[in-house]
């Protein structure tokens, strides 16, 4: 009995937690690296999903086990529940720890019991047949050999349209997919205990002496119900007129059954052709007008971009050119189109198909196909519409990213300066620099939100901009209300807004910067929190990793300063969950399941494990000082990599962040910050 007391007593300890931590950090990174090469090697990434997250072993070279998922998801069960019973601290000013434990102890039983009693069933429904019903079969009944009864309308079932698709009878068959999942409820459960027990823990250890909460909660609550509130749809007639030499910046056109501003259809055009906004003195707007009006001028313009010069070898292009016209692409469209139709994914063939894909689109807009004109007044909400039109070339003609990365980065260069010069008035003047920079993202983020008539935080280009802009509100808040102020702080946290903002303004951004969005990015207000919560979340971890850097370099431990970079990274990680679990409940709305491991979810996965393992090393004193620094310095790193590195594997359903040249930045990134923290690490005390 005793040797089996102190076998439980081990498995409480930290040490085997943190052993934990670090054996799921691996397994995420090598289910996710997985799931990529199974679908380059043309298997779907669910083969890779069932073997690393779905099982409980993982068998190496047919004999050797090791854990999987869900192996070490009973192991950690085993762990929390040894800790609740030996470890974990009595009290009153514990209680919020123990509720966020249970709901721990309720996600990984919860899970584990739901993965065993989960089934899915595949549905059709043929539509030549009126008023045909849909049959059910299970997922490996690919035969349809034996219906199964699915009662939608009992909670634990529950039915998702997945499209229409031609069936292999020549006729057209609606595609359902149903789920027979009685502890659904397990995520919804977990995310109340945990979210109660992080504010009862914050309650009584952070602010039990202050009272006047209230009106904190109330602006929060107010700021959901204004992003709740902004309109999700907008339509509008089209009656096409054909008065193509009248176009203006602002006048209404019908593109994709969308109604957008000429100027930023013109932007996107001339953006795809070239990666450029304007061509020489013209503007996008007068490039396309001169295609329109004067086709014999405009088809000897430079505007198609060739990004290798092996396809210039090929189709024998002039080699000193970067940039051809259509007059020279034109007779190669037949060679073009051979190589687009070829079933390869070879640079060159990527490439040509590209130029392909440019050249029809060029030959849209030149016979008026691309796009139709629309008369202002047969727009519905006349009073709305053209308001919105012109603030979108406004928007555009303001080119607010570019003032805000140039207000960033000078407010980087004048707190440098000031470390040389210690002057409170150079102090100042950075740090209004920095207010007007928030004030410019603020403004910028306003008129996005008019324009699109939604919450902008829907693309990695609106993402990126708000971490910068959270950044900036950061330095400003701590300049206004802080008196004790750490000036050399302002440098890393400036340096990071400004190459946040840099990476959107000329990586990141398009050329239309309103182009309409995927309409599962459109479906929920669940979505717009869970992506604000998830970019406070990733700013605090950058936050917190900028501010080790510095830590690193001052060697200031048990500080102010260390402690603000303690309690970065425990805001960060909490935000990060609150964002994650958020995410959740949009995707079971509009995906119809809670979490499917998909990349860009283990890459929110991997930042809550890597802020968990740092933070239970340093509250096990199993680490120094000095090394939980260097862990938070590497929350830079890991963040990137885990919000744009994701991206670049262009698998699952969030591979719509996927971002071309960004692949390059991120290398080069990783690799500078990776050589300071070395540096930084390696320097004697």
């Amino acid at each position: 009995m005793g040797r089996s007391l102190v076998v439980i007593k081990k498995l409480a300890s930290l040490k085997f937690t943190t052993v934990l931590l670090v054996a799921f950090l691996l397994l995420t990174f090598w289910g996710v690296m997985a799931q990529a090469h199974a679908e380059s090697a043309g298997l779907p990434a669910s083969f890779a999903v069932d073997r690393f997250f779905g099982s409980y072993f993982i068998w190496i070279l047919g004999v050797i086990p090791l854990p999987a998922f869900k192996g070490l998801v009973v192991l950690s069960a085993v762990n929390v529940l040894a800790s609740l019973l030996f470890r974990m601290p009595r009290g009153l000013k514990n209680v919020g720890l123990w509720i966020m434990h249970v709901a721990l102890l309720v996600l990984l039983v919860g899970g584990i019991a739901e993965s065993e009693i989960k089934r899915e069933y595949n549905g059709y429904r043929d539509v030549s047949i009126s008023n045909a019903t849909v049959s059910f079969f299970a997922v490996d009944d690919s035969l349809r050999v034996t219906p199964v009864e699915v009662n939608e309308k009992e909670y634990a079932y529950s039915v998702h349209y997945h499209g229409r698709v031609d069936d292999v009878m020549g006729t057209s068959v609606d595609l359902y997919k149903a789920t027979y999942d009685p502890l659904r409820f397990v995520p919804y459960a977990f995310m109340a205990l945990f979210l109660l027990g992080a504010l009862v823990h914050y309650a009584i250890k952070v602010r039990c002496k202050q009272t006047s909460k209230k009106l904190e909660v109330l602006k929060a609550l107010s700021f959901v119900a204004i992003l709740a509130a902004f309109p999700m749809d907008a339509h509008a007639s089209e009656r096409p007129v054909p008065i193509w030499e009248a176009l203006h910046s602002d006048t209404p056109i019908l593109v994709e059954n969308a109604v957008r501003p000429f100027d930023s259809f013109a932007r996107g055009f001339l953006d795809d052709l070239s990666g450029r906004v304007t061509y020489k003195k013209y503007t996008a707007a007068n490039v396309v007008r001169h295609i329109l009006v004067t086709p014999g001028t405009a088809r000897n313009y430079d505007l198609f971009k060739v990004l290798r010069s092996d396809v210039s070898v090929i189709l024998r292009l002039p080699h000193q050119k970067r940039y051809v016209s259509y007059a020279e692409l034109a007779p190669l469209k037949d060679i073009l189109k051979l190589y687009a139709t070829r079933n390869d994914d070879l640079p060159a063939t990527a490439e040509m198909r590209r130029l392909y894909s440019n050249v029809l689109l060029y030959e849209s807009v030149a016979d008026r196909t691309a796009f139709s004109i629309i008369a202002k007044h047969s727009l519905t909400h006349s009073n709305v519409y053209p308001r919105r039109l012109k603030a979108e070339v406004l928007y555009h003609w303001l080119n607010l990213a570019l003032f805000a990365f140039v207000g960033a980065l000078l407010a980087c260069i004048l707190s440098s300066l000031n470390v040389v010069f210690r002057s409170l008035k150079l102090d100042a003047v950075a740090n209004i620099v920095c207010i007007v920079t928030a004030v410019i993202l603020t403004a910028l983020f306003t008129m996005r939100a008019y324009v699109a008539a939604r919450p902008p935080m829907s693309s990695l280009y609106e993402i990126v901009m708000l971490v910068a802009l959270m950044l900036m509100v950061f330095e400003s808040g701590a300049f206004i209300f802080c008196k004790r102020r750490t000036y050399t702080l302002m440098i890393p946290v400036t340096f990071m807004a400004a190459a946040l903002l840099f990476f959107a303004k000329f990586v990141l951004e398009p050329g239309d910067t309103f182009q309409p969005i995927p309409n599962v990015l459109n479906s929920s207000v669940f979505l717009t929190v869970h992506v604000f919560a998830i970019a406070l979340g990733f700013a605090s971890m950058i936050l917190s990793g900028v501010v080790a850097h510095l830590v690193l370099y001052r060697k200031a431990k048990q500080t102010p300063i260390f402690s603000l970079m303690y309690g970065t990274l425990i805001f960060g990680m909490v935000f990060t969950v609150l964002g994650t679990l958020l995410g959740g409940v949009w995707a079971d709305f509009a995906w119809g399941r809670f979490w499917g491991f998909d990349p860009k979810e283990c890459g929110a996965l991997f930042v809550i494990l890597w802020a968990l393992l740092s933070i239970h090393l340093w509250a096990g004193k199993i680490i120094s000082p000095r090394v939980f620094a260097l862990l938070n310095a590497l929350n830079v790193i890991v963040t990137f990599l885990c919000w744009f590195g994701v991206n670049l594997l262009g698998v699952g359903l969030h591979s719509y962040g996927f971002q071309n040249g960004s692949a390059i930045w991120l290398a080069v990134f990783v690799v500078v910050d990776s050589m300071v923290i070395a540096y930084l690490g390696l320097r004697k005390s």
